[in-house]
C-alpha cells in the first residue's frame, strides 16, 4: 500500500510540473522571420 501511494504522489507532483512549465511556454511564439537562407555559390 505504501508504494501504491508513493506511486500516485510522484505522478501527481510530475503532473503539477508538466502544467506549470505549459502554463510558462504557452506565451512563446516562435519567430516569423528569419530562418534558412538558400546558399549561393561562391565565385
Amino acid at each position: 500500500m505504501k508504494f501504491i501511494r508513493q506511486v500516485l504522489l510522484a505522478i501527481s507532483i510530475a503532473g503539477m510540473v508538466a502544467g506549470v512549465l505549459r502554463r510558462r511556454t504557452k506565451g512563446v511564439v516562435a519567430p516569423q522571420q528569419g530562418g534558412w537562407r538558400e546558399v549561393t555559390p561562391q565565385r
